[in-house]
């Protein structure tokens, strides 16, 4: 293998990051660096990972003076910056051009992004795609509770603007909101506006369905501005503790050839670039996928499209490195993906079909768990995932029953 003296520089320290990291070492066998203010879990007594703590990297300023920093330490090396977290990408992209002398950075600009990451805008753009998505209601601060919905009950309440969400952060935050009637929906905007949120916030109709009515498109578009990649999951299982909701915890790849062309279009005709990550769910009531967003970042789930044969980091590194022509692909073969135990799969999946066609994939060997690397596996790290294992197992009793 040729000797490209790669170095990643991975932002944030959970799941997303350690399954980035797993890819790079498979395919190149280096190490990241993990840029991060503290460890979790997913990333502890990892050797495909060095760790360099910055408590103040959300400081534009302490960031930027970080990377400058990891430049000049590491100048004989090809750096490539991923944000595997919402506000990292952002920080990324605000910066990007102070940031293109020291590294690759597979990312959109920043005009770009901001029609994909304001909710009301990308919900704007997806009618002028045709994407279908929830109906919905903008709600302004400047509006003080004085609005009324032509929908019915019940909704789901999310930011507009995650990012400038989680940095006003309060006792009993939760990712979205899953809300009853008017006086619960009320009082939850007064306690995000009253703990310092500012943006706005978007009202849906609650589409009916379990976890298994979720799907996520992971997407590879090159510095081309040309779709390359495209891996379509049904999400079978989702994490269900406040700030986890929403979260896959399983994903099993599908094909729906004609929404992902759709997908496509709309990505190419706006001029994005680098990974994303589409949440969508199926309505039954009219057999549509409803758009909910794309996160301008691979998604929690992207080691399946790794696991699955095409390895993401091979994609960045072959585009932005090696400056290859890389062929549009859309994944069809079954594969399985899971960051909890199998038997936590089995017993909260309620589709039975479904269940029967995991133990099959699972008994092909058509499966993969971004965490269980067996090139990475101390007696350290043996123990924490299988203690986390057996955690899973307490929190869904908790959530689920």
């Amino acid at each position: 293998m040729e000797n490209l003296d790669l170095l990643p520089v991975l932002l944030a320290s959970d799941i997303n990051v350690y399954s980035m990291a797993r890819a790079f070492h498979e395919e190149y066998n280096v190490q990241s660096l993990m840029v991060a203010r503290h460890p979790s879990g997913p990333v502890m007594n990892s050797k495909i990972l060095r760790y360099w703590e910055e408590k103040e990297l959300d400081d534009t300023q302490v960031f930027l003076d970080t990377m400058k920093k990891i430049h000049e330490k590491n100048k004989d090396k090809t750096l490539i910056l991923i944000g595997c977290a919402d506000h990292y990408v952002r920080l990324i992209v605000e910066n990007k051009e102070a940031l293109k002398g020291m590294y690759i950075v597979p990312y959109s600009d920043k005009e770009v992004l901001d029609n994909i990451v304001l909710k009301e805008t990308f919900y704007s753009l997806c009618s002028k795609y045709h994407l279908d998505y929830a109906k919905t209601l903008v709600y302004k601060k400047e509006m003080n509770l004085d609005f009324t919905l032509d929908f019915d009950f019940p909704v789901v309440l999310k930011p507009s603007d995650s990012v400038s969400y989680n940095k006003n952060s309060f006792e009993g935050q939760h990712k979205v909101y899953f809300i009853d009637n008017m006086t619960d929906l009320k009082d939850t905007l007064k306690t995000i506006y009253g703990h310092g949120y500012e943006d706005n916030m978007i009202i849906q109709e609650r589409i009916p369905g379990d976890d298994s009515a979720m799907y996520d498109l992971q997407v590879y578009v090159g510095s081309d501005h040309k779709v390359k990649l495209m891996n379509f999951g049904n999400v079978l299982l989702e994490e269900h503790t406040p700030k986890g909701i929403g979260s896959n915890a399983a994903t099993l790849v599908d094909y729906n050839e004609e929404l992902m062309k759709k997908i496509q279009v709309f990505l190419e005709d706006i001029g994005y670039e680098g990974l994303a990550d589409c949440d969508l769910k199926y309505d039954y009531r009219d057999g549509t996928y409803k758009m909910f967003e794309i996160n301008i970042r691979q998604g929690r789930s992207h080691y399946r499209v790794t696991g699955g044969g095409d390895n993401l980091a091979k994609y960045i590194v072959e585009d932005y490195v090696l400056h290859k022509e890389l062929p549009l692909k859309f994944v069809k073969d079954e594969y399985f993906w899971h960051v909890v135990p199998l038997g936590v799969v089995y017993k909260y999946m309620k589709d039975e079909e479904k269940v029967k066609k995991i133990k099959r994939l699972v008994k092909e060997g058509k499966v993969c768990h971004s965490l269980y690397y067996n090139r990475d596996l101390s007696l350290k790290r043996w123990v924490y995932l299988k203690l986390r294992d057996f955690n899973q197992y307490k929190k869904y009793k908790e959530h689920l029953g």
